[in-house]
């Protein structure tokens, strides 16, 4: 099992003067701490517009920051907004933050969870995705021939050039893709890409999707696939707490995973679930749960480090490879996060790394 932590930079009102300095202060201060804890991956997702939910907008810049501040954790884009980027941007920004991590750079990629985003752009909802699968092969190409010959398509005309900087991974990063619905699971084991669900769907939920992609990614035809190099590897991000105190860090990680699951009064949250049936169907199966049935189901990560660990245990038994905490989210304070990757990197991560190496031996 590995270890990630993924934030959206969430900056739930009463505002400050200072809060969004304060929140992007406090991002590098946890990305610091992780690798020093032992995280072996930090992801950013890319948001437009959703004050409070997510002050993202520019990863690669908050990317390009971590990377001249850490040495080892690998720097996450869960995920990219294709449609909403030039392919030539898009190739130079990404292959930007691996040279300046020195070949660190996962690249997740997707079309946006919902229109409210991507229409700002021009992007019509009806063409994304070709518009994504355009510019993915010429996105690919521009990485893995020095000398890009162009691409022309029904939506893109681009001209040869010489695409710089390379990406320090050749012929490219690890490529992943987000899954809020369970369907995209397959999707993402026909493309030969990792997949990043959420614990907003249970473990239960989860393993029989989990199983599919792990039978179809091995005997999908390579040929389809979206790179040159496949990337099988199956994370899922939970909003999560751990404290020294049981109850205390089971019930910070409830009221933060019931926050972001969109019990709240952002005014956003009817556009923003979209891909989810919507919030109200979002919410309902969160009331529907006391906070104990949310950490059965792995619907929330939270506890003391033993409690942690049991939980991460359910999920790498239904197949993940990496969990991913987000730690900040809701009203959980910057002090509760630290305290969170003090506690897991001293007592939860390496419990794993002991299993690891125990079966190995």
């Amino acid at each position: 099992m590995k270890f990630g932590l993924m934030t959206q930079i969430q900056i739930p009102r009463p505002w400050e003067p200072n809060s969004e300095i304060n929140a992007y202060q406090n991002m590098l201060t946890q990305a610091v701490a992780g690798e020093s804890a032992g995280f072996e991956y930090y992801w950013l997702t890319e948001m437009h517009f959703f004050k409070q939910i997510g002050h993202s907008p520019c990863p690669d810049l908050l990317h390009a920051a971590i990377s001249q501040r850490t040495s080892k954790i690998r720097l996450g884009f869960a995920v990219l907004l294709v449609p909403m980027h030039n392919p030539f941007m898009l190739a130079e920004r990404v292959a930007t933050v691996d040279v300046l991590s020195q070949g660190r750079v996962d690249f997740g990629f997707g079309r946006g969870s919902s229109p409210y985003m991507t229409e700002a752009f021009g992007v019509d909802p009806a063409t994304s995705r070709d518009l994504s699968n355009e510019a993915l092969s010429a996105l690919m190409k521009m990485w893995e021939e020095e000398h890009f010959p162009g691409f022309k398509g029904a939506h893109f005309d681009l001209p040869a050039r010489h695409v710089l900087p390379r990406p320090l991974q050749q012929p490219h990063p690890p490529l992943w893709v987000a899954a809020s619905n369970l369907s995209t699971y397959e999707f993402a084991a026909r493309q030969g890409v990792g997949v990043i669900g959420v614990t907003r769907n249970s473990i239960d939920e989860t393993r029989d999707a989990i199983r599919t992609y792990r039978e179809t990614i091995r005997s999908a035809d390579p040929a389809g696939f979206v790179g040159h190099v496949p990337n099988e590897n199956v994370a899922a991000f939970g909003i999560a707490c751990c404290h020294a105190d049981d109850r205390i860090g089971k019930d910070t990680a409830c009221a933060a995973a019931r926050w972001y699951n969109g019990d709240n009064d952002v005014e956003l949250n009817h556009v923003r679930f979209a891909s989810a049936g919507g919030k109200d169907a979002v919410v309902a199966k969160f009331r529907a749960r006391t906070n104990d049935q949310l950490i059965a189901d792995g619907m929330a990560i939270g506890g003391n480090p033993d409690s942690v660990c049991r939980q991460v245990e359910k999920w790498a038994e239904a197949g993940l490879d990496q969990m991913i905490f987000v730690l900040q989210a809701g009203n959980t304070t910057h002090d509760e996060v630290m305290r969170s990757i003090e506690l897991i990197g001293e007592k939860v991560i390496p419990r794993f790394q002991s299993r690891g190496e125990a079966a190995v031996a």
